[in-house]
């Protein structure tokens, strides 16, 4: 029987072994962590369904073929529920440009706790004890409503400055996945000697860009290096005779010069000049190239031949740069371990290489001249239409794809949507979504994309680069491309819609721009455009929606449907169905659980040629009207408004969880 010191003793060693092993034990979690503040918005849906309904005289509309285009007003939260119906896993990338929360960039927050005296919003200066509670309560409930929105290989881009940058790091890395942070890019904005205020401490000049993807299925763009960059070309064999010594070696004719029978002149950077290789390391491994052949070949020859021996190794790399023949030569001294080789510009782009993107950009001077894009001015955080396109280039290579901003601000990502189309004849479609506030959705982003659309006059100097081609010897030889450039860029209908046409040649790059003077008149780009406002139907919550909520809900539904299906154009509506159409099919819904019409609906049905995506009411998952359509091959069934409550149900666990 132990006696009662020997027991203490054991208690005070367990103490020291469980203390040693709490040291070892990491009980904090790596993450983000912030007080939830209840927004207005949970209150409105705690007893409304949120749908989306046209604003008819806001369209704009041209049958030209090319793509009709989103805008939704209202709170940005209740855009993406709906589009959680409309859109979910159809995205294929989103840009935001979200309220920094400097403290005077007017981010309003609706304390849903405190409406009655604030109902515009509580101030977030800086000193606010729930300033940053208050901007991830806001950013995050939206976020989580996007990444149910985007395909697997989408991606999301969000600018922001260092005020919430590390905050929304985290809460990214918590809703899309560590493992899916790409990158976030640096990028300046502004001048190092553009100071707007001297009493700051630091002076910043650039933003940031983060880069998630939804899935490892997005597989990472990189850009293509061109080789035939100039610099690097600037050295010329002089053969000095022309009797030299020529070898059969490894079933090639080689002609041999040795130390003083040639000459490597070094001269200015140019299409016929020569590019110097070390041969050395993965070079080495490349099946067929001059270097292989030199280490199977050459390389032994060093002592026998002598140093700074040349060899001309004809037809190799022939479909390289058409030279019909590759240099070779051993190191000059005897320090040297490696020989060189000695090319010509590459003929053609399939002698380039596939690099990474660098994550430093220097946007300055376009951000500093972009207050006049698009006709409207408007200069609070407005991004460059340029810097989309960048983000557009390293985000998806999908010319039809679906591209959305759901703080749309001034619009930029329309307009630069609608000019990449322009210049690749892509098919993209973009969603924009905004408050309205201070009345900016009819003040600044539907009059801007009007203006980009059909047309408007100049209220700055603005120059557009037409064509862009990097010089190599294949397109200076067979100069045909630079040729119908020109042609087709300096006359008509060019000719007319610029003051004037300038054809340059810099760095390396023939370029050619349009000027357009101050007060000239702009061409539209084409394109039409749906605007839509978000509003509520029914009177109680999601959860407990009688059937008058459910029937008023299928009878409101006709908008989020045709934009679902993306037939936009109404063709028709009486009281209870409603028809929408697009080039290449039919989207007719019947929002009644009654047969008033049915026979009429039938009958119209039955009429159209083209394929039908067809809505029939229903108190659950079928419809009790779907026999009346067996016969018809080129429909398709489905269900409302059961299906649209289901995914409403989800978003709001998520949210009131």
């Amino acid at each position: 029987m132990p006696t009662e010191r020997e027991l203490l003793a054991e208690i005070e060693a367990l103490k020291k072994k469980l203390e040693i092993s709490n040291n070892r034990i990491k009980t904090e979690k790596y993450g983000i962590t912030w007080l939830d503040v209840p927004e207005a918005f949970e209150e409105e849906s705690e007893n409304q369904l949120p749908i989306l309904t046209e604003v008819k005289e806001k369209a704009i509309k041209n049958n030209d073929g090319k793509p009709t285009h989103l805008l939704i007003e209202g709170d940005n939260y209740h855009s993406l529920t709906c589009l959680n119906y409309t859109h979910k896993n159809k995205i294929d990338l989103i840009y935001i440009d979200p309220p920094y929360n400097t403290g005077s960039d007017g981010f309003r927050y609706k304390d849903k706790r405190i409406l009655d005296k604030y109902p515009d919003g509580t101030e977030v200066p800086k000193d606010h004890p729930l300033r940053h509670s208050y901007w991830l309560s806001f950013m995050n409930k939206r976020l989580e409503l996007a990444h149910n929105l985007l395909k697997d290989d989408g991606t999301m881009f969000i600018s922001i400055n260092e005020v919430e940058f590390a905050g929304l790091k985290l809460l990214c890395d918590k809703i899309f996945h560590p493992s899916n942070y790409l990158t976030t890019f640096n990028i300046k904005v502004r001048h190092e000697d553009r100071i707007l205020r001297g009493d700051n401490d630091f002076h910043e000049t650039s933003e940031y860009l983060l880069m998630y993807r939804k899935s490892n299925k997005f597989k990472t763009i990189k850009r293509v290096k061109d080789n035939t960059s100039l610099s690097a070309y600037q050295y010329k064999v002089v053969e000095k005779i022309d009797n030299p010594n020529i070898a059969n070696i490894a079933g090639r004719e080689v002609h041999i010069f040795k130390a003083g029978e040639y000459e490597i002149e070094r001269v200015e950077p140019s299409t016929e000049a020569l590019k110097e290789y070390n041969i050395r390391g993965s070079l080495i491994t490349q099946s067929g190239s001059a270097s292989e052949y030199y280490e199977l070949n050459l390389r032994s020859r060093k002592e026998s031949d002598g140093l700074g021996t040349l060899y001309k190794v004809i037809d190799m790399g022939t479909r390289g740069d058409g030279l019909g023949y590759r240099y070779i030569r051993q190191p000059f001294d005897t320090t040297g371990t490696n020989g060189f080789y000695y090319q010509g510009l590459p003929l053609n782009k399939k002698d380039t290489k596939l690099v990474p993107y660098p994550n430093f950009y220097d946007f300055e001077e376009i951000f500093n001249n972009v207050g006049y894009e698009g006709g409207i001015k408007f200069t609070n955080g407005k991004k460059p239409v340029d810097f989309l396109k960048f983000v557009f280039s390293i985000g998806t290579h999908n010319k039809n794809s679906i591209i959305l901003d759901f703080f749309a601000g001034s619009g930029s990502t329309g307009q630069a949507v609608l000019e990449q189309n322009n210049i690749d004849q892509g098919k993209r479609q973009v969603i924009l979504c905004t408050n309205n506030e201070a009345n900016i959705a009819h003040e600044v982003t539907h009059p801007r994309l009007n203006n980009v659309i059909n047309g408007y006059q100049q209220t700055k100097n603005q120059k557009d680069t037409l064509f862009e081609l990097t010089l190599n010897k294949g397109n200076l030889e067979d100069n045909s491309s630079i040729l119908e450039a020109i042609d087709k860029y300096t006359n008509e209908p060019y000719k007319s819609q610029y003051d004037d046409i300038k054809v340059e040649v810099k760095k390396g790059r023939f370029i050619i721009s349009g000027y357009t003077k101050k007060q000239n008149k702009i061409t539209g780009l084409g394109n039409s455009l749906k605007y839509y406002k978000t509003d509520f139907v029914g009177s109680n919550n999601i959860l407990s929606a009688t059937d008058d909520d459910k029937s008023y809900l299928a009878h409101k539904a006709g908008y989020l449907l045709s934009i679902a299906e993306n037939t936009l154009e109404e063709i028709e509506l009486s009281k209870c169905y409603q028809l929408f159409e697009n080039d290449k099919k039919i989207t007719a819904i019947y929002f009644k659980e009654e047969l008033t019409e049915m026979e009429t609906f039938l009958d119209k049905v039955e009429s159209i040629k083209k394929p039908i995506a067809l809505y029939l009411f229903s108190w659950g998952n079928r419809s009790e009207f779907e026999s009346l359509f067996d016969h018809l091959d080129h429909i398709t069934i489905k269900t409302i408004p059961q299906p649209i409550l289901e995914i409403y149900k989800k978003i709001y666990n998520i949210v009131t969880v």
